[in-house]
């Protein structure tokens, strides 16, 4: 197509609708700086797509994110869209309270994709990740409960999947049927999971199934830094209270309604401590997965 029979507008409108996906939410003027535009004609494509239902205002807030309507723009991804929807606000106030940043992971061929994270809420310092970035299912704490609570015929087919896979971990793992059932059985006893070692990496998350439909649908991480705090604080101090958290966003995503935030769940506030917790002691320091592009899941 020719330059001169493109449609300007429509072309600026789909970038802030990228550029939304990417940061869940914007003001005006880091719209307009970030696609170099003028701040009124910034406005005037945000307030087109508020008019036609496709972003919404933060609450109490000057700034905007994506609506569960775009969801009907990419029907093939609308459930891993409703979810990100539904648990957006929650985790970032679960978030701001814990101090540990939380994500959202779904399962993609070979991969698990982070579909989105609170990173850029959290006032420590770990390595930042973006929406898009990739884990090998094999080698993340998303893709073990991924592959774990999968039905076993969707396990099967993953696994030849998995053998194909170009990433060395994704091969070898699939291609030991006893050693990748040994691998899952303490997820499925346990309902989370930990990255499978070898990891050398001081950033290491927890993974809780979220279930739409009664289905496995994706993973919610909480990410934290070995240094500050063990696996075994961990699973007393957080897990039970993500695994509630789990529940309630697949609830929601199922209802396709927006998760309130819910003070209810009792998660402690940011706390650090490396003391074993007695029950705990065999539990691994394992964790995230972390790669160049900065992705973890």
């Amino acid at each position: 197509m020719k330059a001169d029979q493109e449609l300007r507008s429509l072309k600026r409108g789909l970038k802030v609708l990228a550029l939304l996906n990417q940061t869940e939410n914007v003001s005006i003027t880091e719209l307009a700086r970030h696609l170099e535009l003028p701040r009124t004609t910034a406005e005037r494509i945000m307030l087109t797509l508020l008019a036609e239902g496709y972003v919404q205002r933060v609450p109490n807030d000057k700034r905007y994110r994506l609506s569960p309507k775009v969801c009907s723009l990419a029907g093939g991804f609308s459930q891993d869209c409703w979810i990100v929807q539904a648990a957006g606000p929650m985790l970032l106030r679960v978030t701001e309270q814990i101090g540990w940043p939380l994500a959202i992971a779904a399962p993609s061929s070979d991969h698990m994709v982070l579909r989105s994270t609170t990173d850029s809420s959290t006032s420590l310092w770990l390595a930042r990740r973006r929406v898009g970035a990739e884990t090998p299912i094999l080698n993340s704490s998303s893709g073990l409960v991924a592959y774990a609570f999968s039905s076993e015929a969707e396990q099967n087919v993953l696994r030849h999947l998995l053998m194909q896979s170009s990433d060395p971990y994704n091969r070898e793992r699939a291609a030991n049927r006893q050693a990748l059932d040994l691998l899952i059985q303490p997820v499925l006893e346990n309902g989370f999971a930990f990255q499978p070692p070898p990891n050398n990496n001081p950033e290491r998350s927890i993974a809780f199934p979220i279930f739409v439909n009664g289905k496995y649908a994706a993973s919610l991480l909480m990410i934290f830094i070995t240094r500050a705090m063990s696996s075994a604080t961990v699973i007393e101090k957080y897990a039970p209270h993500l695994r509630t958290l789990a529940g309630q966003i697949g609830r929601a995503a199922s209802a396709h309604e927006e998760l309130e935030y819910d003070s209810a769940i009792p998660f402690p506030t940011f706390l650090s401590g490396r003391a074993p917790v007695a029950g705990f002691a065999h539990v691994p320091a394992i964790g995230a997965t972390h790669t160049p592009t900065g992705g973890a899941a």
